[in-house]
């Protein structure tokens, strides 16, 4: 297949509360079949924009090409050089990763740090993204005999892991971890097939798959709840979004994830009436700009701010590098006070709240509850707790929660909700 280089732009933005605001990143992709089938990326496009994002992409991707070719391919050069990218993204030849360790140190990393050096001289912001891939269904049976390593799924798919993490750390990048995400649909979901009838290029599945995947490593942002389902039933492309947004968001330092993005991030407490001090966790950041929602704005790390009014107030935080800038907007409840907030409708589960988003159930009726489930304000379980009689600690972001607990003894829910803040 010729070479394909394209470039997409989408002009929606929209603005997306309590989370960091809508965002437009611009990717390159480098790879072959693996990056292109189903037209993975025009998937990851319209990922994007059904979340309220902007993906503008270009793609060199000839079928079965190599890191070695790409380095000497004219189109994946002047792709690179075209403009400053956030992101690019590398994809190596399905199995050399996978081959020994001495032949790939021979014929895969240096030319993965070749490519890195040629995207660093065109833009030092830029990131480099490599795209883990997925061991073959029945493993690599081309090169069984005289590498039994790669006789099967697991043992191809161990192989790649390591080379491409391998090349992350050398290349001081970060990762989309396709086949472990892939890898986890595989052991539980084996109902939903990632393979066409070759065992080795993605379904439309596994395609929608490495779109979440993208999306959750270049936005930073959770791909459950999107309402692009790649023509899959509701029900799959759901459990697709979860698991990326497992594999992704709970390993984000082993993926290298914050790149050279800062990643805002803060939590507060309200030491007087109406005054809250807000506590910077921020990545990557070297300033922050807020925008405390009552018209104050305060360029401190840590500000300390005193409502004239109890309320609701939406903060807008920004963290800013020599690279990037990002924002979040979370909504803050100022003036609420300690203690007892909300009672069940049976007043057998209270909850105690203090400062900093931290909420105890506690069981007050003689009944054993054998769980609770705690939702958001669109319904969805956020947290589920097996329990007994015993009080349960969680932190929660601030927000209004339901909960529900369950008591197989009884046969009845309680229910009731709370606020944090």
């Amino acid at each position: 297949m010729n070479t394909l280089l394209k470039t997409f732009v989408l002009l929606t933005l929209v603005l997306s509360s309590h989370t960091l605001r809508a965002t437009v990143r611009k990717v390159f992709f480098i790879g072959n079949s693996y990056t292109y089938s189903n037209s993975m990326p025009d998937m990851f496009r319209d990922f994007a924009t059904a979340k309220g994002d902007t993906l503008i992409y270009a793609m060199s991707a000839p079928g079965g090409h190599t890191f070695q070719q790409h380095t000497t391919n004219a189109t994946t050069i002047t792709g690179i050089f075209s403009q400053a990218w956030d992101v690019v993204v590398l994809q190596e030849q399905s199995q050399r990763p996978s081959f020994p360790l001495a032949q790939v140190a021979a014929d895969v990393y240096p030319y993965a740090t070749r490519l890195d050096s040629f995207i660093h001289a065109n833009d030092t912001c830029t990131q480099t993204m490599f795209m883990m891939t997925w061991g073959r269904r029945n493993g690599d049976a081309m090169n069984c005999p005289g590498y039994p390593a790669v006789c099967t799924y697991e043992g191809m798919q161990v192989r790649l892991r390591e080379s491409y993490i391998q090349m992350m750390q050398d290349n001081n990048a970060i990762m989309a971890p396709m086949g472990s995400a892939w890898k986890i649909v595989i052991d539980s979901f084996p109902a939903i097939d990632l393979y066409q009838t070759d065992s080795s290029h993605p379904s439309v599945a596994g395609s929608y798959l490495q779109a979440c995947v993208m999306y959750a490593s270049v936005f930073h942002r959770n791909a459950k709840g999107c309402s692009y389902l790649g023509g899959l039933s509701a029900t799959t492309a759901q459990t697709l979004q979860r698991i990326a947004d497992k594999v992704v968001h709970d390993s984000l330092t082993q993926w290298a994830q914050y790149g050279r993005y800062p990643y805002p991030r803060y939590s507060y407490t309200q030491p007087a009436a109406n005054t809250i001090t807000f506590s910077n966790q921020s990545y990557k950041a070297a300033s922050y700009h807020w925008a405390l929602g009552d018209g104050s704005t305060d360029t401190a790390a840590n500000p300390s701010h005193t409502y004239l009014t109890a309320g609701v107030y939406t903060v807008s935080f920004t963290a800013s590098n020599d690279c990037f800038t990002i924002t979040r907007k979370d909504t803050i409840h100022v003036g609420i006070p300690t203690g007892i907030q909300e009672t069940s409708l049976f007043n057998e589960i209270k909850i105690a709240q203090s400062a900093g988003g931290k909420v105890t159930f506690l069981i007050t009726g003689e009944k054993q509850w054998d769980k609770i489930e705690v939702m958001d304000i669109n319904g969805s379980i956020i947290r589920k707790y097996t329990t007994g009689t015993q009080p349960i600690t969680d932190v929660f972001v601030p927000g209004f929660y339901f909960y529900r607990a369950s008591s197989i003894e009884t046969g009845r829910w309680v229910m009731g909700r709370f606020v944090t803040y």
